[in-house]
């Protein structure tokens, strides 16, 4: 979203099952690299909100960005879950500082154009995924991250902006 790269990592073969160990297949591999990216959106979502407020016009639209971040934390704790049960390992984060916005006006249209990117690559985990826990935290995510465009669309409305 923010001009970051997504760093892969090395999966490893053996998973706990149950005391026996089996390899991941591929299928499981490419759920968790996109269930990784997920996590490292998030990460960046929080942090670039965090910015964002800062440069709120009003206390109430500073609300509003930190609930829209809060929710994003929420489904980085959520994938970071996923990802530790699927692999048996944890999540690497990035822990990148984000730079803020040019202004106001230009961070909010980057937040509407990321949930909206979130969305579709929340939807396509949803179709792919056969562990229902998966889908059902993508499903969620894929609904709050087209609420938050929604939200975002109407702090530019309502700072006159189009």
């Amino acid at each position: 979203m923010y001009g970051y790269p997504v760093n892969y990592v090395h999966w490893p073969l053996p998973v706990q099952d149950g005391g026996r160990r089996r390899a991941v297949d591929t299928t499981d591999r490419s759920l968790a690299a996109e269930i990784l990216q997920a996590v490292h959106r998030e990460e960046r979502a929080g942090n670039f909100y965090t910015r964002l407020a800062e440069l709120a016009p009003t206390e109430n639209v500073k609300v509003l960005i930190t609930i829209i971040k809060d929710e994003r934390l929420k489904h980085l704790q959520n994938f970071s879950q996923l990802y530790s049960r699927l692999t048996g390992r944890e999540p690497q984060l990035l822990r990148e500082p984000v730079p803020a916005p040019e202004s106001f006006q230009r961070g909010v249209e980057l937040a509407i154009r990321d949930e909206l990117e979130a969305v579709d690559s929340y939807r396509d985990i949803v179709e792919r995924a056969t562990d229902p826990r998966i889908r059902r935290a993508f499903q969620r995510a894929a609904e709050d991250e087209q609420r938050h465009s929604t939200w975002y669309a109407n702090i530019l409305l309502s700072q006159g902006s189009s």
